[in-house]
Formats: C-alpha cells, sequence, structure tokens
C-alpha cells in the first residue's frame, strides 16, 4: 500500500514536469515568439526587474524542454522565482517544481547539474529560498532513491574542507532532505545523513 502511494505521488509529481513543448513554449510572449533556445536562454540574463513575468516563466520551461546544459547557471539563479500571484491562485502545500519552474526546468536537464546545485547550497551568499530550492531539486532528481540524493549533499559537504560553514549548510539541506522521506525510505535516508 506505502509502495503504491509513493508510485502515485512521484507519478503526480513527474506529470508537473511533462515537457512544454517548444513550440507553444512562446505563446502570449511576443519577445520570444520564433526565437531558438539560446535566445530564450539570452531573454533569462536580461535585467530581471525588466522582463515579463509570463515571458520568464516561458523561457524557464523552454530551455528546460530543450534540456539545453548550457542553461543551468542562469537557471539556479531563477530557483527563487515564481508568478508573483501563483500562490494566490492554486492551493497549498503543492510540490515546490509547480511553485518555481526552475525546479521543473533544472530537473529535465538532469543530474550533470547536481555540482552547480550543490555550490548554490554551499554558497554562502546564496539566499535560504534558492538554497532549498537547489536542494529539492536535488532530491526530484533521485526520486525513489532518496537515500542516495541526501548521500549526494553529505558527500559535498565532506569534500568542503576549506569551508566549514558551507559543509554547514550542505549537512543542513541532507538532514532537512532526510526528514522528508517516506516512512519506508526514512531509515536510508537518516543514515545516508550519517555517512
Amino acid at each position: 500500500m506505502t509502495m503504491m502511494r509513493n508510485t502515485l505521488v512521484l507519478l503526480g509529481a513527474l506529470s508537473c514536469l511533462a515537457p512544454t513543448h517548444p513550440a507553444t513554449a512562446a505563446e502570449g510572449c511576443p519577445d520570444l515568439e520564433g526565437k531558438d533556445t539560446a535566445a530564450h536562454l539570452e531573454y533569462l540574463r536580461g535585467d530581471r526587474s525588466k522582463l515579463a513575468t509570463k515571458c520568464i516563466v516561458e523561457a524557464i520551461n523552454y530551455v528546460g524542454a530543450k534540456r539545453y546544459p548550457p542553461a543551468s547557471q542562469v537557471l539556479v539563479q531563477y530557483l527563487d522565482y515564481h508568478e508573483p500571484d501563483y500562490f494566490r491562485q492554486l492551493p497549498l502545500r503543492l510540490a515546490p517544481d509547480a511553485i518555481y519552474p526552475a525546479i521543473g526546468a533544472l530537473y529535465r536537464l538532469g543530474r550533470q547539474v547536481v555540482p552547480e546545485l550543490t555550490a548554490a547550497i554551499s554558497d554562502a551568499s546564496t539566499s535560504d529560498l534558492v538554497r532549498q530550492n537547489a536542494a529539492d531539486t536535488i532530491f526530484l532528481m533521485y526520486g525513489p532513491n532518496n537515500p542516495e540524493g541526501i548521500a549526494v549533499l553529505v558527500r559535498a559537504a565532506h569534500a568542503q574542507t576549506d569551508d566549514p560553514t558551507a559543509s554547514i549548510r550542505l549537512m543542513d539541506q541532507a538532514r532537512r532532505l532526510a526528514r522528508k522521506c517516506g516512512i519506508t525510505a526514512r531509515n536510508d535516508c537518516e543514515n545516508a545523513v550519517l555517512k
């Protein structure tokens, strides 16, 4: 029963990450209509305060759907971005990837972006929200193998021999993720923190 429930939760999360069809990604955003992936990424590099909300979301989804690796650094910077009215429109308790489109886009890029995510988590200048969303992205990437996602953070923490506070930031996220593990994986998740 628990395994079936976990499978349904995972399938529900993955359905939120269904790729946006690139041909329709620029609908409602004239600035991006007919533009290629590099142009969508360049748009995201612009001054955020001057970019249109709908276009930001469209560009994030587009580069994610295209699985465009050069976008990873920029997408990490957008881990705190959500549409301003998003929380008022939707029910509470949504998965983070449904609220923050960069989580879904980074998920689509795959585990190759894990080093950039761990770097963001360990960086003192990273906001708490970006740090948490970076960790949640790693957690999502490892799906049913949550203990391995936590182990990635623990290994990154142990590698921070020159900066103990960076190690602490990584371990804090590993502990937080261990508390999010389902009952069947909880012991393995907690053990991953201790390795």
